[in-house]
């Protein structure tokens, strides 16, 4: 019993330092970019790909690495990413060329891949169904202090250490999970067979070609690119609906989809706010960079407090209930953000962030709880994996969804405000996405 306890603590302790490692590379770096563009000699434009190509890794690969982890085992792709992600970190360190840092910060994005796409997978196998929910929760809790802390210890070891010092920390971040994966998680093989390349390559550009093209969508070029990325993403559901490759066939059930989709909904509503306030704050209010970052802090820690809760309420409630009424919350939040103008109240601005802290909270661990319960313990890492396609794809959008509105609106302030209109928009469709979530998992029940 007490060695139970041991492997099932050393797993959460693996893959939670893990998940938090991926959500501080993502948050910190954005604070280090200035710094960057000055030392490589590019323009601001072009630096944003050192986050974005990282994304864009993620997103386009995420998916097919949960299938490859059922075939060859989570345990081994967790291991391996975990690794493969120190070694990129102090590539990066050593790269003497922005063209480099590119290069590296694509593999870190694969890498990163390889942990979201099987940490929540490994956890589920390793804890009992009555605590999967207080595990995901912790997991959770991981993310969001990552994503919490990340602009905070970006931006202060960029300016006394220098950008690359942040990358030291991610390696010896990597190495410190990695140290625990290899003593503790097993390394046997997967369930399932091979995955076919076709499919997944298929997948991965469809991806690829709906971030861009909704980043340029003002444009006939870019509207293009985005429609044909979507009739790409589809032509590949139905071909894996027909003859599933990537995924398992217990994920084209309505529950399991609309779980999915009010995920990439939710993350496409919420990922950019950040963005959103942070440029209001500097560029309208005219807030330091540390002054905005403090403010910005109310909605990961609120958060951080609240997704253990959440994961916790799932276990002895619907979590699919428990999401439609954290996706509700976020819609409130987003809309007492409406109003804004040059004269708001920053503690206005304060409760609207606590406020989708809160929504947050009761909507990831409880969806994740949801999808997991839902799909068989065979598939648990491409269920994890098209999770997180999800969360990285909305993300994506999100950022593009604000690139494009702010091409077309010059004027700073109306952008924003068009800009949160249309996140009200994706975060009411998720309220009912979550429901319809909700109707089948007690439709199943009964």
């Amino acid at each position: 019993m007490v060695e139970r306890f041991r492997s099932s603590f050393s797993v959460l302790l693996a893959t939670t330092i893990a998940s938090f490692l991926t959500s501080f590379t993502t948050s910190s770096i954005t604070i280090a970019l200035p710094t960057m563009a000055t030392e490589f000699r590019v323009s601001l434009a072009d630096v944003n790909w050192v986050a974005n190509i990282f994304l864009l890794a993620v997103a386009s690969t995420v998916l097919v690495v949960g299938r490859v982890s059922d075939w060859l085992g989570r345990e081994r792709v967790f291991t391996l990413g975990t690794a493969l992600f120190a070694v990129a970190s102090v590539a990066i360190v050593l790269s003497s060329s922005y063209e480099l840092v590119l290069a590296f910060r694509f593999l870190q994005g694969v890498a990163s891949s390889m942990i979201t796409g099987t940490a929540v997978a490994i956890l589920s196998d390793a804890l009992p169904r009555e605590r999967r929910g207080m595990g995901i929760g912790i997991n959770v809790t991981a993310v969001y202090l990552g994503l919490s802390l990340g602009p905070l210890a970006g931006g202060y070891m960029t300016a006394y250490l220098g950008w690359r010092s942040i990358f030291i920390l991610k390696t010896a971040i990597a190495l410190l999970s990695l140290a625990i994966a290899a003593l503790y998680l097993g390394m046997g093989r997967g369930f399932a067979p091979r995955p076919s390349m076709f499919t997944a390559l298929l997948e991965a550009i469809a991806v690829v070609l709906v971030i861009y093209g909704t980043s340029a969508i003002g444009t006939l070029h870019g509207l293009l690119t985005a429609v044909s990325g979507w009739a790409l993403l589809i032509t590949w559901l139905f071909i894996e609906y027909r003859k599933p490759q990537l995924l398992h066939t217990s994920m084209f059930r309505r529950g399991f989809l609309s779980a999915n989709t009010a995920a990439l909904l939710n993350y496409s509503a919420t990922y950019a706010l950040t963005i959103l306030l942070s440029t209001y704050l500097q560029k309208i209010r005219n807030f330091t960079p540390s002054e905005a970052g403090l403010i910005l802090t109310a909605q990961p820690v609120a958060q951080a407090m609240l997704s253990p809760v959440g994961g916790m309420l799932a276990d002895r409630y619907n979590p699919s209930a428990l999401a439609s009424i954290g996706m509700a919350v976020i819609a409130v939040g987003i809309t007492s953000l409406t109003p804004i103008s040059r004269e708001t109240m920053v503690t206005h601005i304060i409760y609207s962030l606590v406020l989708l802290g809160i929504g947050f909270a009761f909507f990831a661990s409880p969806n994740a709880t949801a999808i997991m319960n839902m799909s068989p313990r065979e598939a648990y890492g491409t269920a994890t994996s098209l999770l997180a396609t999800m969360r990285s794809l909305g993300q994506a959008l999100s950022t593009s969804i604000i690139t494009a509105v702010m091409n077309m609106q010059k004027d700073l302030l109306t952008a924003i405000k068009t800009s949160l209109t249309i996140y009200i928009a994706l975060s009411i469709a998720g309220v009912v996405l979550s429901l319809m979530a909700k109707q089948s998992t007690e439709h199943s029940k009964s």
